[in-house]
């Protein structure tokens, strides 16, 4: 399909200057859609179809004498359930060649996926310093009630910036909020407030004004703008469910050239522990190198892995974590990812679970060190390279979780012994007090227990993002030796 953009009618003609400004102007770009559809010589009688924005402005006197430049175009139209990756690129295409040409770009967009084209926009778009928003409406603009007009008129106002700041963001603009795209969820089949962010705050708020919270915004970027046109479709997203079948998932993992999974989980990440399960899950992440990430189907939180047995498995064999991505951000993600890195599956590993657009509220970094054991009561693990991108100055929380923690007794009596970690200090042993900085806290060995060690504190003093992560397990009171453990830090974006 071309996707090239046509323009449709003339720009309207605004003014030259406003208070001594040069007015906006505003690329429209209509895709299909419910919205911008009107009856044949208004007729309603007629069938419904796409119209100029000579059109629109003749039926809504409201769209009329803005106080800005709005020049209408359209690439062919669809129903946005036949929306397409392929698609999604001609979109970004088309902002390329006009992004010197205006000031701000409007979508016009169905509602039933424009949370994914938001999504992939704000990847597509490199370094975005102009808005762009999406919207739509649930009624037309030709029927008396429709929510159209009112969100065409908001839209194109923010993107033209117009007593507002500059929203250097892709947006979904719908019934008065203004949204991060690729927080944005669909909510409602019907609703006027069809979308939500439920794990962001709303960008702006809209009343009699326009009220955009700037502490909220991506800071601009300096660097020249460019897009991105390589996704990898080879992804799909599974969800779990009581009494999933491990062969369902080794079908799944078996289909040709799948290279990614979302696997929408329980609560926090949770998953069952069947052993069958688990083991076709680690044949695709460890054997045929599938990146599989975890997000919760809760439509409220993130997925914390580790802080359960029943998700300290899926760390364990080398599932990362989607923190609080939506599914469709965390399946477009991907796509982008696999697309930029398509023969090195680590960095697409850890650019998945780092901020990249404003889709996560965290970054994550782990650390999976295999079955080991203290000997005379410690063991110096094998030091790890921290990923690019951390700031220890962010640690908002760290967990050591050990999974299928066992102690050796060194006498007769039981073994109930403490244990503690300690970071980059390789002399620790039974006799380093563990009070020191370099102590990231300590835990009791107890069968009821979790065996997670949280810490934040001494974590954010002793980690250099120069050197590479060195833990020493020091044990009293007898030897432990665990299957894994699993070492998380979570860094503010």
């Amino acid at each position: 399909m071309d996707y090239k953009l046509k323009k449709n009618g003339a720009m309207s003609e605004g003014k030259a200057t406003l208070e001594g400004k040069a007015v906006s102007k505003v690329l429209m770009i209509c895709t299909g859609g419910t919205i911008g559809m009107l009856h044949k010589g208004n007729d309603p009688t007629k069938p419904l179809y796409p119209a100029d924005w000579n059109g629109i402005q003749e039926h809504f006197s409201s769209l009329k004498g803005l106080p800005f430049r709005v020049q209408a175009a359209e690439m062919p139209l669809i129903d946005s359930s036949d929306m397409s990756p392929d698609y999604w690129i001609g979109i970004a295409r088309n902002i390329r060649d006009e992004y010197d040409n205006y000031d701000g770009f409007v979508i016009l967009h169905g509602t039933d996926t424009m949370t994914y084209t938001a999504t992939a926009l704000s990847f597509l778009l490199e370094n975005l310093t102009k808005p762009v928003l999406i919207t739509g409406s649930q009624l037309p603009l030709a029927q008396p009630r429709s929510d159209a007009a009112q969100n065409l008129v908001t839209a194109l106002t923010i993107a033209a910036s117009y007593n507002v700041p500059t929203v250097p963001e892709v947006c979904i603009l719908f019934n008065n909020v203004l949204l991060r795209g690729n927080r944005s969820r669909k909510v409602s089949s019907s609703g006027f407030a069809g979308f939500d962010s439920l794990n962001y705050r709303p960008l702006a708020e809209i009343g009699e004004h326009i009220k955009i919270d700037a502490n909220l915004l991506r800071d601009v970027k300096t660097d020249v703008f460019f897009i991105n046109e390589t996704l990898n479709k080879n992804v799909m997203i599974l969800d779990i469910f009581p009494g999933i079948k491990a062969e369902i998932l080794r079908h799944v993992f078996e289909f040709k050239g799948l290279r990614g999974v979302v696997l929408r989980t329980y609560g926090a990440g949770n998953a069952p522990t069947d052993k069958e399960l688990l083991e076709e899950i680690r044949v695709a992440v460890q054997e045929k190198k599938i990146v599989v990430v975890n997000i919760t189907q809760c439509l409220q939180g993130m997925v914390e892995m580790g802080l359960y047995t029943a998700s300290a498995e899926l760390s364990r064999i080398g599932v990362i974590s989607g923190v609080d991505m939506t599914p469709e951000a965390a399946l477009v993600k991907m796509m982008f990812l696999l697309g930029q890195y398509a023969d090195n599956i680590k960095i697409v590993k850890e650019q998945m679970q780092k901020n990249l657009r404003g889709e996560q509220s965290v970054n994550v970094f782990n650390f999976i060190y295999d079955k080991n054991s203290t000997e005379k009561g410690f063991c110096r693990l094998s030091t790890e390279q921290v990923a690019a991108g951390f700031v220890k100055e962010k640690i908002v929380k760290a967990n050591i979780r050990f999974i299928d923690l066992k102690c050796r007794p060194n006498s007769e009596k039981s073994c109930n012994p403490s244990a503690a970690v300690f970071m980059n200090y390789p002399s620790a042993d039974v006799n380093t007090a563990w009070n020191i900085p370099q102590c990231l806290g300590t835990i009791e060995l107890n069968d009821s227990d979790e065996n997670v060690l949280e810490c934040t504190q001494n974590v954010g003093r002793v980690i250099d993002p120069g050197r590479p992560v060195q833990l020493t397990v020091v044990s009293r009171n007898g030897d432990i030796s665990w299957e894994n453990m699993v070492f998380s830090i979570y860094t503010d974006v």
